[in-house]
């Protein structure tokens, strides 16, 4: 009596919490009593894209810039290693728009030990020689690993940033070898989500030169020559990073920069004019601490105009690289660079090693200030992007659709629902309607799960739903048509219950774990929609078994303990 009587308050506990759990989709909030409210739980039913309407992006990946990338490092790690094991050559350089690195030796008794130290510290493989210059590339497989890799991390990386963001299951998913398709629920604000999304969030840290040859005024000249050839900025027309990318590769052809040496800019408005000005910059090429190095970035507030700004903390080795930066750099200056966008380049004054700030530029709102200050802190704390990002398609999806689809959706599941229920109803009598207890119980249980993890439903969710409403009536329907054997065969009504249940068990068990076995190869290799059908489905199936083979039997098993139920009626 004791074990009925906890399986009684297990079941009567497992109503009450399941509609509790979907309460916020039974009473309307805004017009229930305030002690109802205020035990309600917060959280309702998220509904996915095809259902709320937001935005579908299509992302394009320059993956073939990130091998180069990878070349560009390459030849930063050989001048290193050349000068560290005293090889004098001439220059190390790559191969316009290919990942082809050249080395040229000042004599041919070089060749050898220069091959193999490309090939011991990049792992290039040797491609030409002639005039005592030597050609690298890099591996095939390499190519594809790196790739692969800028694709995978692109999703993380994107894939951090949503969540940052505050949008709930959205849909990133690989499409070929160079695009990624990403899906937002309920986001209506394309244009901020594309810049959160999009930014490269890539921050170094670069040393000024001070060469008195290259004043400011001398960086003027080569920026106007540069734009005789062509070489301009043009807001709406050129973007900043191409500009960058296409003058530094004009100075470093024409030789009119040093090879260590980068030109970068500061943009500031002019707060008389609103003109947008462009301050040039010539800094060292090499980063020693880059954004790889960071902790953590959140926004800060000047103390005395209140100004927004980024603050951000290193971890433990970047923390000991910028202490060795700035120790043995006083008095010069360091630029804070994000994206080649110089945003400050103060004078080091001390030792500088576990924090710092990013000031942003005046003469607009505070109020767009302060959400490029989020935006900025946002993208760093979660992760830069190894691949710069071409919006290709992008379009948000109405509500409208939604909404017909929400009202298409309930109106089939009532209608289908209101059918099945007829049906036990009439030809199993009251059994039947035991059985839809059943039915309706496992829909509730379905729907407190997914809002309890905080699932999203989408219209292939709903069909999981109704094909889980098919499978736990083929379950009762299975298990009465053995009782009603059984009973038929002269047995009393407890034991005709006790054999049916026992017969039907591994027939009900078999179907499930066949549709489980379905749901699980969807959930590892589904993407997207797919995916939630089978999370809808593998939840459904759990909740089947329980309602159809426990819940059911526990109601007949209680009604006969209480003598409330004498014979079947099925």
């Amino acid at each position: 009596m004791m074990g009925d009587r906890w399986r009684f308050y297990f079941v009567i506990f497992l109503i009450a919490s399941s509609l509790w759990v979907i309460s916020p989709l039974l009473i309307n909030i805004n017009k229930a009593p305030y002690w109802v409210s205020k035990i309600m739980p917060s959280q309702s039913l998220k509904l996915g894209l095809d259902l709320q309407g937001g935005t579908h992006l299509v992302l394009g990946v320059d993956i073939d810039k990130v091998v180069i990338e990878h070349a560009d490092r390459n030849v930063e790690r050989l001048i290193k290693t050349f000068q560290d094991k005293k090889v004098d050559i001439e220059k190390v350089y790559r191969r316009d728009k290919t990942s082809q690195v050249t080395v040229k030796a000042k004599n041919s008794t070089d060749i050898k030990t220069i091959g193999e130290i490309v090939t011991k510290y990049t792992g290039m493989v040797y491609m030409t020689s002639a005039d005592n210059e030597i050609t690298f590339d890099v591996k095939d497989q390499d190519k594809e690993y790196i790739k692969k890799k800028a694709i995978d991390q692109t999703i993380e990386a994107i894939r951090n940033r949503i969540d940052e963001f505050g949008v709930n299951e959205p849909s990133i998913q690989a499409q070929g070898n160079d695009r990624i398709v990403v899906q937002l629920p309920g986001v209506k604000d394309a244009a901020r989500a594309k810049s959160i999304i999009g930014r490269t969030a890539r921050l170094e840290f670069k040393l000024v030169q001070n060469k008195p040859d290259f004043n400011h005024e001398k960086l003027i000249l080569l920026i106007n020559k540069a734009a005789e050839a062509g070489i301009v900025y043009e807001e709406g027309k050129t973007t900043y990073t191409d500009y960058a990318d296409n003058l530094n590769e004009y100075l470093a052809k024409n030789k009119s920069i040093p090879e260590d040496s980068i030109v970068l800019f500061e943009r500031k408005v002019d707060p008389q004019s609103g003109k947008k000005m462009l301050i040039p910059y010539l800094l060292d090429k090499a980063s020693p601490v880059t954004g790889d190095h960071l902790k953590d970035a959140y926004i800060g507030f000047n103390s005395e105009f209140g100004e927004p700004y980024v603050s951000f903390q290193m971890n433990t080795l970047g923390s000991r690289f910028m202490e060795e930066l700035t120790g043995k750099n006083i008095g010069r200056q360091l630029a804070i660079v994000l994206d080649k966008n110089v945003y400050s380049a103060p004078t080091i004054q001390a030792k500088i090693s576990d924090s710092g700030q990013i000031t942003l530029g005046g003469g607009r709102p505070l109020t767009e200030i302060q959400q490029e200050a989020e935006d900025i802190a946002l993208v760093l704390r979660a992760g830069a992007l190894p691949a710069q990002l071409n919006f290709e398609e992008e379009r948000v999806v109405g509500p409208s659709l939604g909404s017909d689809s929400i009202a298409e959706g309930k109106l089939s599941f009532i209608l289908g629902s209101i059918l099945v229920i007829l049906f036990m109803g009439i030809y199993y009598r009251f059994s039947g309607f035991i059985a839809n207890l059943a039915v309706i119980m496992n829909v509730i249980l379905v729907v407190a799960v997914l809002m309890l993890f905080g699932s999203t439903l989408t219209m292939p969710g709903i069909a999981g739903i109704i094909l889980t409403v098919g499978m736990s009536v083929d379950a009762n329907v299975i298990i009465n048509e053995r009782i009603r054997e059984e009973y038929r065969s002269g047995n009393a009504a407890k034991a005709a219950l006790e054999n049916g249940y026992h017969m039907a068990f591994w027939t009900v068990i078999d179907a499930h774990i066949t549709n489980m076995i379905a749901g699980i190869v969807l959930l590892q290799y589904g993407t997207g929609p797919i995916k939630g059908f089978a999370v809808t489905l593998l939840i459904g199936i759990v909740s089947s078994i329980f309602t159809a083979v426990y819940l059911t039997k526990w109601v007949f098993e209680y009604l006969m303990d209480k003598g409330k139920l004498k014979k079947l009626s099925i």
